[in-house]
């Protein structure tokens, strides 16, 4: 039964004029000609669904972003470094990546130095590898060897062979960097290739960080460039294109902290790397300490700057150049010693028997000493990928590596020579590196075990059963302190 009454009228009414009008809404436009206006009335016109053409805001001529030229030019000498292991000699710090080429493979990232193929990355990232491959930009891979290695500044330097002359990323002056300076990282973080990130210099002269758990040494370009797993290896690049450090290490529990070896440091080294395959350390023979303003006025020195000689050992390279105690030494080889710190690794990288002059102050007048340097006792080089390992890799209880008391270690460490075992590898994992155990730690007793030797430290742990509290007496530079932590 129909409903006639006006009101039932009207609502049709409407209803059918609403529906005329979304019906005539829907149809193309059609010109006088009857064609669509936009195009022919029986096809789909696509671009009708977006808007094409200039931009509706007119901001000038605005100039293009000075990082993708950067890129553009550098980025083809970025290197992604595919790594493999047997399973036995996997590195505890191996990065896990999936890939369809290498079951349980690790990556990293490398740059081109050289366009005979020399190559940068970390030691870190080719460490106990059994097959070293480079991948380049355009996807082409070539088996690499490993020409030389130094787990102490985290450096490897690898070679391949190409028919063709490679790209290549120059090596800048890292002493010209200053806080603030703008930054380019590229590199392979969690497997992406060829990612760029930006950032600035945020401190110069960082020390003492431990980086994968091992010990290393170097003073650090910190920045705020977003740097991942995967970066290791990669080139930290001014706004020049020149690589003024390689990106090594990140902090975990923090973002925007991340940090680079000086490309100074690494010039240093490479000579050694290429001829020997390894780093030989040389040693001065003093031990030192800082000076602060007062302790400076006390020597009428007129800045606080340099290292104050508190000790010269015997038959040491120092004693032969004629160093004595209070001595303060100000530069070598005209390059200032600003800190204390700095000397130990300013000798160091100095190639043995190379000619080297001391600038001190005594009694408040300035001299000169020639020192011949000598390398380092105790020293062994390391194992690289493809040569024969020279010792076999144990990992001691609780995540902790350690080695025996040398005379050499004791010097640097300022530690007896008859007790305590030296700390020379971490895990991330170890209860005693949360419990705040560092590398080069001297470990003298656990409980109230005294430690006088490797096997010493391994029987005190093994007595120990799960969850029970470990206590150590550690030796850290002169001071005895105390830690425990749960085995």
């Amino acid at each position: 039964m129909m409903n006639n009454s006006p009101a039932a009228t009207s609502k049709i009414t409407g209803f059918a004029l609403v529906s005329a009008l979304a019906i005539l809404c829907s149809l193309p436009a059609v010109a006088e000609d009857g064609a669509a206006a936009n195009g022919d009335a029986e096809t789909t016109n696509e671009a009708n669904l977006w808007i094409e053409g200039s931009p509706a805001i007119d901001l000038g001529d605005l100039p293009s972003s000075p990082y993708a030229k950067l890129v553009r030019e550098v980025g083809p000498a970025v290197v992604n470094i595919l790594v493999s292991y047997d399973d036995r000699q996997r590195p505890p710090h191996a990065r896990q990546m999936p890939s369809p080429q290498f079951n349980g493979l690790a990556e990293g990232s490398g740059f081109i130095i050289h366009p005979d193929g020399y190559i940068l990355t970390n030691f870190h990232v080719i460490d106990r590898a059994s097959t070293v491959t480079i991948k380049f930009e355009d996807k082409s891979e070539l088996e690499a060897n490993v020409i030389g290695g130094d787990p102490l500044t985290d450096l490897a330097l690898l070679k391949v062979e190409a028919d063709d002359p490679l790209p290549v990323v120059p090596l800048g002056d890292s002493s010209a960097v200053e806080v603030g300076d703008y930054v380019v990282a590229i590199g392979n973080p969690l497997g992406l290739s060829h990612s760029v990130t930006a950032g600035i210099i945020s401190a110069l002269d960082r020390r003492d960080l431990p980086i994968e758990g091992q010990e290393h040494q170097g003073n650090f370009i910190q920045v705020d460039a977003p740097i991942n797993p995967g970066n290791s290896g990669g080139p930290l690049i001014n706004m020049r294109g020149e690589v003024i450090g390689i990106n090594t290490a990140i902090n975990r529990q923090g973002q925007g902290i991340s940090f680079a070896i000086p490309s100074n440091l690494v010039k240093a080294l490479l000579p050694q790397l290429h001829e020997r395959g390894y780093v030989v350390r040389s040693w001065l023979g003093v031990r030192i300490q800082p000076l602060d303003p007062l302790l400076a006025r006390s020597f009428d020195l007129g800045s606080s700057g340099g290292a104050l000689v508190t000790e010269v050992l015997p038959d040491s390279p120092a004693e032969r150049a004629g160093i004595q105690k209070r001595d303060v030494i100000v530069s070598l080889n005209d390059e200032s010693v600003d800190d204390s710190d700095e000397l130990p690794l300013m000798v160091s990288t100095i190639p043995e028997g190379a000619k080297t002059v001391l600038h001190i102050i005594r009694d408040g007048e300035a001299m000169s000493l020639e020192v011949d340097l000598e390398a380092l006792p105790d020293q062994s080089p390391p194992d690289l990928p493809g040569s024969e390992p020279t010792s076999e890799v144990d990992t001691e209880p609780a995540g902790v590596e350690v080695t025996a008391m040398t005379e050499t270690l004791s010097r640097e460490l300022s530690a007896p020579e008859d007790t305590g075992v030296v700390v020379t590898s971490l895990s991330e994992s170890s209860p005693a590196r949360q419990a705040g155990l560092r590398n080069r730690d001297v470990i003298l007793q656990v409980g109230t075990t005294v430690i006088d030797s490797e096997s010493a430290f391994q029987d005190a742990i093994d007595a120990l059963t799960n969850d029970d509290v470990v206590r150590l007496k550690v030796l850290r530079n002169g001071r005895s302190v105390y830690m425990a932590f749960t085995r």
